[in-house]
């Protein structure tokens, strides 16, 4: 079963349309990166996952449930903590999660249980006003924990946190998903998601333009290929012609084209068909991670 099932997913704000036909889903215990660039729709579409805007078009499920129809059993199967933690500065951390306890209905040992899960100790008795942002986030983290759901949205949840505080966030994200949770969240840092991620979904101008493995996971080798400059178009156009994937042009250059050969045969074709309109002046086997990945995506 999908933990989470977004389809057609449209928004608009008046004439203007935010979200043009959004779909993905996201399976059991499964962790998805969601990106792009300030604009692209991600927010937007993690506020109509989480009821905060309502949908112009579409479907969003979770766990089965329909968001419009069955709205309180699909949110009971969420935690949420969207941008900065929406916090207290005047209550305590332990005042914080006996709140989210009443809230969710769940038992005083549970509440101590989450207690025990931040991790932060004898500081549960101060005031969040004096927490770094690292406390804060594990607080956070318990507190959209508390009545263990089965998907865990978090928007951008390593801003402002120090090396540390951000390794302790990634074990604390995969210790999460060990307990049976599915975690979509959202990031600039992208070296932080191809290290916790299963899948990337990423958005640009309200749509999809990708979903999918990491560049590390997905078959075939990495290659370069320098060609004449004046020649370099017509060289992708022919390489694109052949179905060859995550083909691009190298950034800031006007001679280099990126792309991804499956086998050796692959890539005797992409030189046979540039060597008839270009001179091949150099190949390069390379590694490709997710930002690059994210790079040529754009590019294309």
């Amino acid at each position: 079963m999908d933990i989470l099932s977004v389809k057609g997913l449209k928004k608009s704000f008046g004439k203007n349309q935010i979200l043009k036909g959004i779909d993905f889903s996201i399976g059991e215990k499964e962790i998805v990166g969601f990106l792009g660039p300030n604009g692209s729709g991600k927010s937007t579409t993690i506020k109509c996952i989480t009821g905060l805007y309502h949908m112009t078009e579409g479907e969003i499920k979770i766990c089965n449930y329909n968001i419009v129809k069955e709205r309180t059993k699909a949110l009971s199967m969420l935690g949420v903590s969207i941008e900065a933690p929406a916090l207290y500065p005047q209550l305590t951390g332990m005042e914080h999660l006996k709140m989210m306890g009443k809230w969710r209905k769940v038992s005083s040992e549970r509440v101590r249980e989450m207690a025990e899960y931040t991790g932060i100790g004898h500081n549960l008795k101060r005031r969040i006003g004096t927490y770094s942002m690292g406390m804060k986030m594990r607080l956070m983290l318990a507190m959209t924990m508390m009545a263990k759901p089965a998907l865990l949205i978090l928007d951008e949840p390593t801003n402002g946190l120090d090396p540390q505080a951000v390794f302790e966030l990634r074990e604390e994200m995969e210790k999460i998903r060990e307990a049976g949770s599915s975690i979509l969240f959202s990031s600039h840092q992208l070296s932080e998601v191809e290290k916790l991620s299963d899948r990337v979904v990423i958005l640009n101008h309200g749509e999809m333009i990708y979903d999918g493995k990491l560049p590390k996971d997905i078959a075939g080798t990495q290659y370069q290929i320098q060609v004449e400059p004046m020649h370099q178009r017509v060289c992708l156009d022919k390489i694109d012609s052949l179905g060859i994937q995550n083909c691009g042009i190298k950034e800031n250059t006007t001679d280099w084209i990126c792309f991804q050969a499956e086998s050796q045969e692959s890539l005797g074709k992409v030189l046979a068909e540039v060597g008839h309109v270009s001179q091949i002046i150099d190949v390069v086997k390379c590694e490709m991670n997710l930002e690059e990945f994210y790079k040529r995506i754009y590019q294309r």
